[in-house]
């Protein structure tokens, strides 16, 4: 994974960005109510460039993970206030997991939410991605509610204050 730069999204990931999004959802295919659909809508997630920063892992020209972020004002869910940076979709091959691009990923929304000046970064996710909220966890984010499930996945919102982000870079890395 030397070969390996996280950089924004261009046009041509596309279909790589969408592909990475199902390979790294599969594995909760047994987990989700009506999983043909919820599927379907994960593997729109380049769509998700319109609306906010998609970031890409790219190792030698091939896309091995993304993750959105949502800066201040950007069109959101309305579980998160406009002002706050959002992460949305972090996702990474099965193979490629391990080596650290989830973490460069995530590196590049907190400092895209810093940038932007954002006064904290929300995200919602769930115990079912037990590696994602490991990470978030590490990082200093804290799970402020529950959220209605989706499609009879338990979910929860986890905030992590600008006071944070120093921290969080930290132990990143960065």
């Amino acid at each position: 994974m030397d070969r390996c730069s996280i950089r924004p999204y261009a046009m041509p990931d596309h279909d790589g960005v969408n592909a990475v999004a199902r390979a790294a959802f599969a594995q909760y295919g047994n987990d989700y109510d009506d999983w043909p659909s919820f599927i379907e809508g994960i593997g729109r997630m380049a769509e998700l460039s319109g609306s906010g920063e998609l970031f890409v892992g790219d190792c030698g020209g091939r896309i091995i993970g993304a993750v959105v972020h949502l800066p201040p004002g950007a069109p959101r869910s309305p579980m998160f206030p406009d002002d706050w940076s959002v992460i949305r979709m972090l996702v990474v091959t099965p193979e490629a997991r391990g080596h650290g691009i989830g973490r460069r990923l995530v590196a590049a929304c907190v400092h895209a939410a810093q940038d932007a000046g954002a006064p904290c970064i929300g995200l919602h996710t769930s115990p079912v991605m037990a590696a994602a909220l490991r990470l978030y966890l590490a990082l200093g984010f804290q799970r402020d509610c529950d959220l209605p499930p989706i499609r009879s996945v338990p979910y929860g919102r986890y905030v992590l204050p600008a006071t944070g982000y120093r921290a969080a870079l930290d132990r990143l890395g960065e």
